[in-house]
C-alpha cells in the first residue's frame, strides 16, 4: 500500500534545504569578509611601514646629508644609505619623480640606474592634486607597494629651464612578496576552514536528511502497521496464525466471534481445541495447487476454511488461516432457491388450478348426489363420503398452492396471542382429547405484531403437525407447549411436543414444500409457515433431536408498539 507524503514532511524538507543555503552563504560572507579585512590590515602595514620610510629620507633630504649642489643628484654616501634600507627587506627602491612619473632617480648603485614605475592611470592625478598617492603598482616584474609625497621645498628641488621650480614626489616601492605569502596562506586557511565548516555542514545536514527520512519511513511503517490492523480487525472473514506445532499465534477479532472464542481468547490455543471438525480441518490441510477452501459446520455455523503457508515468516511451516462464517449467506442462497421454486410453482399452481378445480367441482357434485342417493345403504354411502372428503382435501391442497406461490399482503397489528392460544386449544380439544394429548400455555410476551389471520393459521398448522407426531409416539409425556419470550429485538413464540423429534435430513427438507414423512400428509404445512414468517420479516427455526421431541420457533421482530400497548 502506498502513503502519500504529507505537507508537513515537504515543509520540514524544505527548512532543511533553506537551512543549508543559509548556512553557506553565511559561511562565504564571512569568509569573505574575514578576508577582506586581513587584506586591509597588510595594507595599512605596508602604507605605515612606506610612511616611515619617507619620514626619514624626507628628514635627511631637508638637512642636506646627501643631496649635492647638483640638484636630484646624490652623494656616495646616499646610495649606501639606500643600500642600507633595501638590506631590510622591504625596501625595493627609493627615489625622486617629477609630476609626470616618467623618471626615478634610485640610488641601487653608484652609476644612478633609473627604472620606470607603471602607475594605475589615476595615480598621477591624485598626486599632483592631493601631494600623496600609495597603492599598488608594477616596478619591472615585482608587485610592489608605492607610497608617493610632494617633497618639501628646498629638498631635492627641481628647476626648469626658465628656472622655475618644478614639483618633484619623494617614492618608496616596498617588496610584497612576504605580504603576499602571508595573505596567501591566510587565505587557505580561511578557505579551508571555510570548506570544512561547509563540508562538516553538510554532512550533518546529509545526517539529519537520513535520519528525518528514517523518521519518515518508520512514520509510514507505523502508519501502514496501524491501518493493516485497523484493516485486519475490521474484516469480516477470521484470521489465524498457526505455528509449526499447530498452535494458534494470532487471531482478529472476526475469528474469536465466528468460533465463539471464550475465556483468554484463540491465542496460544491448541488447533485440537477447536469447536466442531474445524480443528481436524486445519491439523489435516490440503496442500498442492488443488488446495482450496474446504466447508466445515461448527456449532451450527457453515464455515469455508483455507490454509495458506507463510514462506516468510519467523517461525518456518508457519501458516496464515482463513475462516469465512457462510452460514448468513447459505441462508440467503437457500431463500433465493426457495423463491426460484416457489416462482415455479406459482407458474404451475396458476397454470394447472383453473383446469383442475372445474372437473373436481363437477365430480364433488356427483359424490355429494351419490351420498344422498344411497343413504342408509352401505358400503355405497361411505364410498361416496370418501369422495366428498377427498375432493375437499385436494381443494385445500389446491388453495394452499395458490396461496404459496402468490404474495399477499401482511396487515400487521397487536394480537393478542393468548386469546389466539385459547382460540386453537377450542378447535383441536376434539383432536387433543382423542388422543391423549394436554395442550399448555405460558406467554411471557402477551402480545405481536403480526397479520392476526396468517399468525393463527401457521400455529395451528405446528399445533396440527405436532398432534400428527405426537400420534406416533410412545410414552406418558404426551404434550403439546405453547410459550413467547421477548429476545433479540422481537418476540419468540414457541410450539413444542414431546414427540419422536426428527432427524438431521429431515430438519434440512421441512420447510420445502410437498416433503413429508406422514402416510396422509400433503408437504405443505411448515412450507406455507416459513413463507408466512418471511412475509412478516421474520424467520422459523426447528430444533429437534431423535426422541427428545420437536421444537418450532417463531421470531417477530420490532415489537416495541406491542410493548407499548402491553404496558398500557
Amino acid at each position: 500500500m502506498e502513503v502519500a507524503d504529507s505537507n508537513k514532511e515537504r515543509s520540514t524538507l524544505i527548512i532543511a534545504v533553506m537551512t543549508l543555503v543559509t548556512i553557506g552563504l553565511s559561511l562565504i560572507i564571512s569568509t569573505g569578509q574575514t578576508l577582506s579585512r586581513q587584506e586591509e590590515a597588510g595594507t595599512l602595514h605596508l602604507q605605515l611601514t612606506a610612511r616611515s620610510v619617507l619620514q626619514a629620507v624626507e628628514s635627511s633630504l631637508r638637512t642636506g646629508l646627501f643631496v649635492g649642489q647638483d640638484a636630484g643628484l646624490f652623494r656616495p654616501g646616499t646610495a649606501e644609505y639606500f643600500r642600507e634600507l633595501e638590506r631590510s627587506g622591504e625596501v625595493v627602491f627609493v627615489g625622486i619623480i617629477d609630476e609626470r612619473g616618467g623618471r626615478v632617480i634610485t640610488s641601487r648603485d653608484t652609476t644612478h640606474e633609473t627604472g620606470t614605475i607603471l602607475f594605475p592611470p589615476d595615480a598621477l592625478t591624485i598626486l599632483r592634486e592631493q601631494g600623496e598617492w600609495s597603492g599598488r603598482a608594477a616596478y619591472g616584474k615585482h608587485k610592489v607597494y608605492v607610497h608617493a609625497r610632494q617633497t618639501v621645498t628646498g629638498a631635492a628641488a627641481r628647476l626648469d629651464e626658465a628656472g622655475h621650480l618644478l614639483p618633484t614626489f619623494l617614492v618608496v616601492g616596498l617588496d610584497m612578496t612576504k605580504h603576499m605569502a602571508v595573505y596567501q596562506g591566510f587565505r587557505q586557511n580561511a578557505l579551508f576552514q571555510a570548506a570544512y565548516i561547509l563540508a562538516a555542514a553538510v554532512f550533518i545536514w546529509a545526517l539529519a536528511m537520513g535520519l528525518l527520512k528514517r523518521r519518515e519511513l518508520a512514520g509510514k511503517a507505523l502508519q501502514l502497521e496501524r491501518f493493516q490492523a485497523k484493516l485486519l480487525d475490521n474484516l469480516p472473514d477470521g484470521l489465524l496464525i498457526v505455528s509449526p506445532a499447530n498452535v494458534i499465534r494470532a487471531a482478529n477479532p472476526a475469528a474469536h466471534s465466528i468460533l465463539d472464542a471464550q475465556g483468554s481468547g484463540l491465542a496460544g490455543l491448541p488447533l485440537a481445541e477447536l469447536p466442531g471438525n474445524v480443528g481436524e480441518c486445519l491439523l489435516q490441510p490440503e496442500e498442492g495447487p488443488t488446495a482450496g477452501w474446504q466447508r466445515r459446520t461448527a456449532k451450527g455455523a457453515h464455515l469455508e476454511i483455507l490454509s495458506v503457508p507463510l514462506r516468510e515468516h519467523e517461525e518456518e511451516g508457519a501458516r496464515l488461516v482463513i475462516i469465512r462464517d457462510r452460514t448468513r449467506m447459505r441462508e440467503l442462497e437457500k431463500s433465493l432457491a426457495d423463491a426460484e421454486k416457489m416462482a415455479a410453482l406459482g407458474t404451475l399452481a396458476a397454470g394447472v388450478a383453473h383446469e383442475i378445480r372445474n372437473p373436481l367441482s363437477s365430480l364433488r357434485g356427483f359424490a355429494q348426489y351419490f351420498a344422498k342417493k344411497f343413504k342408509g345403504s352401505n358400503p355405497d354411502e361411505t364410498y361416496a363420503q370418501t369422495m366428498i372428503r377427498e375432493a375437499d382435501r385436494l381443494n385445500r391442497v389446491i388453495t394452499d398452492l395458490l396461496y404459496l406461490s402468490r404474495p399477499r399482503s401482511v396487515q400487521q397489528e397487536a394480537v393478542d396471542l393468548l386469546l389466539l392460544a385459547e382460540d386453537i386449544s377450542n378447535l383441536v380439544r376434539m383432536d387433543l382429547e382423542d388422543r391423549g394429548v394436554s395442550l399448555e400455555i405460558s406467554l411471557e410476551s402477551q402480545e405481536v405484531l403480526a397479520d392476526a389471520d396468517l399468525l393463527k393459521q401457521a400455529v395451528l398448522n405446528l399445533v396440527l403437525n405436532s398432534l400428527d407426531a405426537l400420534g406416533e409416539a410412545d410414552g406418558d409425556m404426551r404434550y403439546i407447549h405453547i410459550a413467547s419470550a421477548f429476545g433479540d429485538g422481537g418476540v419468540w413464540l414457541f410450539v413444542r411436543d414431546t414427540g419422536p423429534g426428527m432427524t438431521k435430513e429431515q430438519k434440512e427438507q421441512a420447510f420445502e414444500p410437498f416433503f413429508t414423512t406422514k402416510t396422509k400428509g400433503t408437504g405443505l404445512g411448515l412450507a406455507l409457515v416459513h413463507k408466512t414468517m418471511r412475509e412478516h420479516g421474520g424467520k422459523a427455526l426447528i430444533e429437534s433431536e431423535v426422541g427428545r421431541g420437536t421444537t418450532v420457533a417463531l421470531f417477530f421482530p420490532d415489537t416495541d408498539h406491542a410493548e407499548q400497548e402491553w404496558s398500557a
